[in-house]
C-alpha cells in the first residue's frame, strides 16, 4: 500500500457527497485527493472532531498523539460498520486529556467498489501532513476568542476581519449563522468560508458552527452534518473553557413554520421549545454554575428588533438565561451591529449582535469579559466589559 502525503489543500470543486467523480477525462481521472480540510469541530477538554473532504469515496482514519509518533489511532465508524462510501470524513477524538497539545495527521485510502463478494478493490492512500491542536481547559487562564456571523460567503471579508486576531491567544472562533446563503450547492461552505478558514486557522483551533436561517434553507440543507457534525444528532450543546460556560443554541427560521416560503417542511417552533427545556437543564448544570460566566451563542437575537423568530427566540430562552445568570449573550441576522445593556425587569444579560462586515473580540480574564466590535478595516465600533456577578 503506497501513502500519498498532501502537504497543501488542493481546491477541486465537489460535484456531490456521496459518490464523487473528479475525472479530468474518461480515461485519466485526477488522483485521489484531500481537497478540503481537514478542520476541527466539536472541541470539549477531553474530544475534538475532525473534518475532511476527498475528491471519491475513502476509509479514513486519524492517527494521533502527545508525539509525531502519534500513537493512536481512530477510524469513522457507525453501528459497527466503517465508513466507505464517503467523501466527507468525520472522526471524533475521545479520551483526551484537557489543556493538552496533540499532534495528528489524516489518512483516507480510496474505496474503488466490490470487484464481487467480500473482494474489494482499493485505490491509493493520501496522508495530510501532520498538524497540531490544544484540547479546551476550564481551567485555563486569560485568552480570546471571536464572534463573526452573516458572512454570506463573502470569504475575502472572512479573511479580512480574521486578520485582525492574535492567534497566538485564540482556542476556538465562533462562526455565529448565516455563513452561507441559501445552501444549494454542495460546494457552498467550502468558496464561502471553510476553505478560507482552513488557510488562516482551522486545522490547528477549532471553529463553533452556529446554524442561521439561511443555512436550513435549500437543497443541501438536510446534509449539512456532513461539513459541520452535531454532537449526539442535535445541534445544540455546550462547553466550557477558562472559566467560561458557552451554551449554543440553534434559533432555526426566522419565519413561521406555516409560511408559504418553507413549503411545509419545518418544524422550528417545536424544536425552539425543546432547547428551552434544554437550555434551563444546562444552565443549572455544575459546569454552567461553577462558572465565572455563562454565554449563550444564538443567530437570531431574543432583543434587539422586531420579527416573529425574535419573539420567539426572547419568549423561549430568554426566561432560562435570567433564571441562570447568563452575562452574555451573542447574536447576528439583523445585519446591524447592537449592544443591549441588561436591563431591569427584563434582561439580565448583555447582548452583543453583531453585522457581516464585523468580528467580535472577547478577552477573558479572571474578572471581566471585555468585547470589541470591530469593522473590518480595523475601525472600532463599540467596547463594553462585563465583570464577574
Amino acid at each position: 500500500m503506497r501513502v500519498r502525503t498532501v502537504v497543501g489543500i488542493t481546491l477541486i470543486t465537489l460535484a456531490g457527497l456521496s459518490v464523487l467523480s473528479a475525472a479530468t477525462g474518461q480515461d485519466h481521472p485526477a488522483p485521489f485527493a484531500i481537497v478540503h480540510g481537514p478542520y476541527l469541530q466539536l472541541a470539549t477538554e477531553e474530544a475534538v472532531t475532525v473534518v475532511w473532504h476527498t475528491n471519491r469515496p475513502g476509509v479514513s482514519r486519524v492517527e494521533y498523539g502527545p508525539t509525531r509518533a502519534f500513537g493512536q489511532q481512530t477510524v469513522s465508524s457507525r453501528h459497527g460498520l466503517i465508513d466507505n462510501d464517503r467523501t466527507s470524513h468525520v472522526v471524533r477524538l475521545t479520551g483526551l486529556k484537557p489543556g493538552t497539545t496533540y499532534e495528528y495527521r489524516v489518512v483516507t485510502r480510496e474505496f474503488v467498489g466490490y470487484e464481487k463478494q467480500h473482494i474489494v478493490k482499493w485505490g491509493e492512500t493520501v496522508a495530510g501532513e501532520t498538524l497540531s491542536f490544544r484540547t479546551l481547559d476550564r481551567a485555563a487562564g486569560a485568552y480570546t476568542f471571536a464572534v463573526v456571523s452573516d458572512i454570506h460567503e463573502n470569504a475575502a471579508r472572512l479573511d479580512a476581519l480574521l486578520s485582525r486576531l492574535d492567534w497566538a491567544s485564540v482556542p476556538f472562533v465562533i462562526f455565529n449563522g448565516d455563513m452561507v446563503n441559501d445552501f444549494m450547492n454542495p460546494d457552498q461552505p467550502f468558496t464561502g468560508f471553510v476553505d478560507a478558514s482552513v488557510a488562516r486557522f482551522a486545522r490547528r483551533i477549532p471553529f463553533v458552527y452556529t446554524r442561521g436561517n439561511h443555512d436550513v434553507r435549500g437543497r443541501h440543507a438536510r446534509r449539512l452534518s456532513d461539513y459541520f457534525p452535531t454532537l449526539d444528532g442535535r445541534a445544540y450543546y455546550s462547553f466550557d473553557h477558562g472559566g467560561v460556560h458557552v451554551s449554543v443554541l440553534d434559533s432555526g427560521e426566522d419565519k413561521v413554520d406555516s409560511h408559504e416560503y418553507y413549503n411545509g417542511l419545518v418544524a422550528f417552533d417545536d424544536y425552539r421549545k425543546e432547547q428551552a427545556a434544554w437550555l434551563e437543564q444546562d444552565l443549572r448544570s455544575e459546569a454552567a454554575r461553577r462558572a465565572r460566566f455563562r454565554v449563550i451563542i444564538s443567530h437570531i437575537p431574543p432583543r434587539g428588533a422586531n420579527g416573529y423568530s425574535i419573539e420567539q427566540v426572547r419568549a423561549q430562552w430568554e426566561a432560562a438565561a435570567n433564571a441562570g445568570k447568563v452575562d452574555l449573550w451573542f447574536s447576528g441576522h439583523t445585519h446591524r451591529v447592537a449592544r443591549l445593556d441588561p436591563a431591569a425587569g427584563q434582561n439580565g444579560y448583555r447582548l452583543i449582535v453583531g453585522a457581516p462586515d464585523t468580528l467580535v473580540r472577547v478577552d477573558v480574564t479572571a474578572a471581566t469579559l471585555t468585547t470589541t466590535v470591530i469593522r473590518e478595516d480595523g475601525t472600532v465600533l463599540d467596547t463594553s466589559v462585563t465583570r464577574q456577578r
